[in-house]
Parts: structure tokens; C-alpha cells; sequence
């Protein structure tokens, strides 16, 4: 009985996990994603508005969530593939680590969370969102969540859920071959 379930769960993971890339909408309009402005855990200021004309992939992520943690390495083995962030593609995780803007944010403390990328082995940057508005403005109800964004700052497809590396190396690359 408890194999059932189990397979049960699994092939429901796996299906969800082919067909979560949404491609655009079939709207008229093309969706405008906010901007984020936040520190990485290296103290680098990123600006998403300065990667225009690079694809830049963004994924909201916490500590204590397991498919995150399991999708990290992917994401780690993109960035290196795709450069790690110095030619068309930019990779960033964004983190809500505690702060005192937002005792309630999603994960522990941005110190815990700094510790864990590095225990980790984790070298994309994160950034980290003490206030929650990368959250908020991007709607974020569950975790793991990745954006795909186009060289133009429009909303290419997303997933929420967890991603392998040729998920999001497909996604990459048709973004890429799009004016």
C-alpha cells in the first residue's frame, strides 16, 4: 500500500516537472517583470534592469525547503555552462533570509543562509531579500520558484516547483534563440 502512494506521488512529480515551463501567455501584452534592486551573499549589488539584453533566470528560494535544496546543484551546473553570469545568461537565487525590516520573512537569518550556500558548495549569486518585496512583487506563494526573463525584461515562462538542469538549460536556450 505505502509503494503505491509512494509511485503515486512520484509519477505525479515527474509529470508536473515536464510540463511546468509555461511558455507566454496567448495575451496581446506582454508581461513587464518588476524590477529588483538587492546585495548578493558577496555584498554585490545586482539591478535586473541592467541585465536588458542578457536572459536572466531568477529563482525565490528558502533553506529548509527540500526541492530547493535539491535543484540547487542544477542551477549551479547552468551557471557554470552558461558562463557564470559573464556572457548572455545571468543565474540568480533570491533568498528572504529574518531581518529586522521583516521578522517574519521566509527563511532564517541571512548570516544561516550565507553559511549554508557556502556548506553547500553554491557560487551563483543570491540574493538576499530582507524586506520580502522581491516576494511580494513577484508573487511568490511557493517554493521553489523560477522565473525566465527575456533580453527584452518580459516574462518568457516560469515554474513553480523544482527544475532539473535540462529543464532549465531547454528554457535557456529557446529564450536565447528569440529576437
Amino acid at each position: 500500500m505505502r509503494f503505491k502512494s509512494k509511485l503515486v506521488l512520484i509519477l505525479v512529480f515527474i509529470i508536473m516537472s515536464f510540463s511546468v515551463f509555461a511558455a507566454k501567455s496567448n495575451k496581446k501584452e506582454d508581461v513587464k517583470m518588476p524590477n529588483i534592486v538587492l546585495y548578493d551573499q558577496y555584498g554585490k549589488k545586482h539591478n535586473i534592469e541592467e541585465y536588458k539584453g542578457k536572459v536572466v533566470v531568477i529563482n525565490f528560494w528558502a533553506t529548509w525547503c527540500g526541492y530547493c535544496v535539491e535543484e540547487m546543484p542544477e542551477f549551479e551546473k547552468v551557471y557554470k555552462e552558461f558562463g557564470s553570469n559573464k556572457k548572455d545568461v545571468i543565474i540568480l537565487g533570491v533568498a528572504g533570509p529574518k531581518s529586522k525590516e521583516n521578522l517574519n520573512n521566509v527563511d532564517v537569518e541571512k548570516d544561516k543562509v550565507i553559511s549554508f550556500l557556502k556548506k553547500k558548495n553554491i557560487t551563483y549569486p543570491s540574493l538576499m531579500d530582507e524586506t520580502g518585496k522581491s516576494f511580494d512583487d513577484y508573487k511568490v506563494r511557493a517554493l521553489p520558484m523560477t522565473y525566465v526573463i527575456n533580453k527584452d525584461g518580459y516574462l518568457e515562462g516560469f515554474v513553480s516547483g523544482a527544475i532539473t538542469a535540462e529543464q532549465l538549460r531547454k528554457a535557456v536556450n529557446e529564450t536565447l534563440k528569440k529576437k
